[in-house]
Formats: C-alpha cells, structure tokens, sequence
C-alpha cells in the first residue's frame, strides 16, 4: 500500500504543493489582468479576492521553498540546532517551513498534535481560498467576464487541493497509527488497549537534538510533564523519573529494554512477568531510559511505560526478603540508578515501544534474540527523513 511507502508518498506531496503553486501563478496573472480593465464596482469584489488569495498562496509557498533549503541546505547553513543565522535558530525556521508555528501547552502534552495543527492551517487556508472563489463568481456574475476566468482556474484548483489535504493527513496518520514495525500487512494486528504506539528510535528526542543529552523540552530538568509521548521526544534518555519516597499509590514513568519479539507480543498481549530476579519474579522497569543499557538482558526496543506503583516496599539490598503485601519492590541504587519490580501486571496502565530500525545484527547474534518468521527483525519500515523539522520545537 501506498500509504506505507513514505518516500513516495513524500513525493506525491511535494508534485502536489508544486501544482498547487503552478495552479496560484496562473490564477495571479489572471485577477491581475482582470484588476487592469475592471470598472470600479467590479473592483469592490476582485481586490478582496487577490487580497485572500494572494495572502494565503504566499504564505504557503515561503513555507515550502524554506523548507527545501532548510532539507537539503540547511546542514550547511547550521552546524547544529543551536546555530542562528540573522537571529533565526534553526528549530524556529523549521517550524516555519513545516507550518507548525502555531503551538500551545496541548503540543507539550501531545506532540501527535503537531502535525493536526498544519493540516487545520491548510485547511482553514483553503476554507480561505474557497471564499475567494465564491467572490469570483458573484463577480463574474455581476460584472462578467470580470472574475470568470479566475472562477474557472480556481474550480480545477480545488483538485489538487483536496488531493494535497488528503495526502497531508495521511502522513500524520501514518507516524501514529499505522506504524507497524512487527507486520507489513495492510491488516492491523489485534493490540493491547493499553498499548499507545510503536515509534522509531530515530524520532526520540537524543536522535534529534545534535548536543549530547540535550532536552529539547524548553523547562528541562524543571519539567514535571509525566506524558509518554513528551518524555520520549522532548526530554535525554539520561533524565531520571524517581518517584517521591514518602507516598504510595504513585504513578511513575518507567524504562524497560527488550529484544523485538518479546516487544511485539507485549504490544499484542502485554507484558509478562520474569519468574525471578533481584528483586523477585515480576516485571522490571528502570527509571531512566539509559539504566535500561546495563540492567536488560535482551536489546533493540525500549519501552516506555505509566505504572501504578500502589502500595511500595523499599530496598536497598539485593535479594532482599521481600513481603507479601506490597506491590511494587522499588531497590534505591546508590548510584541513582533505581529500579523497580512490579508484581501486579495490572498496575502497568499505558506504554510506548520505541523500536531500533538499524539494529547491531552482530552484537543481537550474541544473545538469544528471537526474530519474526520471515528472519527479519523489523517488517515495516518508516522513512522518518519525511518528518524532519515538524518537531523541531516547542
């Protein structure tokens, strides 16, 4: 299908803006030729109508000849994304040609509404575009032939228009709902209610930042945002999400590391408990995605999780001996590097897979690191390159 092919359906969505530009000229030369022989009356209507559409076209194609340089010059222009050029940082030009400038506290919380908010601007831009187009008309109408020329090129333009709206959308649809890296089937497999989504490791927030461990999340270390979602992309791996050690009942973020299989069976059925461990049998969470490096037995996914820590016994030995009467058994690292052993697998409320698609096949040779049936460790496959710049910022 089409729509799992991200090359070439970031091609069809470039031929598209690129008739739409060709379809704007065409319309321009024509309501200015009109404005050049039009009776004053006739103006009333034909000024407002190159006004929108002129306004909205302009808008549109400043953002997509931006974003062609910033894709294939801006490397060379900013060395990384802390570099300015006429006091523009780079993360700022981005969401200027990704038309993703619009931004409010619901994008900290849910960056999968990022790419809604452009596809709302291109609509509410052609809602625009369709006003100029009834004007025309009721020009043409009034004042004819004044306006029927433009009518007749602005009706053939709603096509590519649609067509271009379509295509937008199912790109946001395709990052968050039909990556599916365990299936290249166009049929959805069934999944856990509780699992949110699959994301390539490329779109986390260390893979998009050029600085070593830097949160692109504007608050930092002072952010008490709890959002999976804004935990992976905004914020390093390294930052840390202990929780506070005089409550029980706390719902935490924690870490956990596996091999692909495993992954792909937890987003289908949900996790299952180890039959032993440091801390006992149940399921291990870390409470920095980095401590999951040196505490997992099997690598490739990181999965990111909500838990319900419910009632909490604390340890700072190994192999303690462990009550009956709790649910989670947290160990205080003395090097900060906390985890903890859930036992109730009903606490684990909600989890994102992050999912290596370049993996070191030599080093998984190591370990006994189950692939699918086909021997491949990902299926489907997303071209994350046609994302690039639309979450450059908050």
């Amino acid at each position: 299908m089409w729509l799992k092919d991200d090359s070439k359906r970031f091609q069809y969505l470039l031929s598209l803006h690129l008739v739409n530009t060709i379809a704007f000229l065409i319309r321009f030369i024509i309501i200015c030729a009109d404005l050049s022989s039009a009776s004053s009356d006739a103006k009333g209507y034909l000024v407002p109508i190159l006004l929108l559409d002129l306004g909205v076209s302009l808008i549109i194609l400043f953002s997509n000849v931006l974003y062609i340089l910033l894709r294939y010059i801006g490397p060379i222009v900013f060395e990384s994304d802390r570099n300015k050029m006429l006091c523009c940082s780079q993360s700022f030009a981005w969401s200027l040609a990704t038309i993703t400038c619009l931004r409010c506290d619901c994008h900290r919380e849910h960056p999968q509404a990022v790419l809604l908010t452009r596809f709302g601007t291109l609509v509410g831009f052609e809602i625009l575009q369709f006003i100029a187009f009834v004007l025309a008309c009721a020009c043409a109408n009034k004042y004819g032939p004044s306006g029927l020329g433009y009518s007749i090129v602005a009706a053939f333009s709603f096509v590519p228009s649609i067509f271009t709206l379509i295509v937008e959308y199912l790109h946001h649809h395709r990052l968050w709902f039909d990556y599916r890296p365990d299936s290249s089937l166009d049929k959805k497999p069934k999944q856990s209610t509780c699992h949110r989504c699959f994301l390539p490791m490329a779109m986390l927030n260390d893979q998009q930042t050029s600085h070593w461990q830097h949160a692109r999340c504007p608050k930092k270390n002072n952010c008490e945002s709890r959002n999976l979602y804004h935990v992976l992309m905004y914020h390093s791996g390294n930052r840390c999400y202990p929780p506070d050690k005089t409550q029980d009942n706390q719902i935490v973020v924690g870490f956990h590391q596996t091999d692909y299989k495993a992954a792909y069976s937890i987003a289908e059925n949900g996790f299952r408990p180890s039959k032993s461990g440091m801390l006992g049998a149940g399921v291990y969470f870390a409470t920095s995605l980095d401590h999951t490096e040196f505490k997992a037995n099997q690598y490739g996914t990181y999965i990111c999780a909500k838990v319900d820590l419910g009632r909490t016994y604390r340890t700072k030995i190994r192999h303690p001996a462990l009550p009956e009467n709790y649910d989670t058994v947290y160990f205080e690292h003395e090097r900060s590097a906390d985890e903890f052993c859930v036992r109730n697998l009903g606490q684990i409320r909600s989890w994102i897979i992050a999912i290596d698609q370049n993996p070191n096949e030599r080093a998984l040779k190591k370990v006994d690191t189950g692939r699918l049936p086909s021997g491949n460790f990902v299926e489907d496959r997303l071209d994350e390159s046609v994302y690039k710049g639309c979450f450059s910022s908050l």
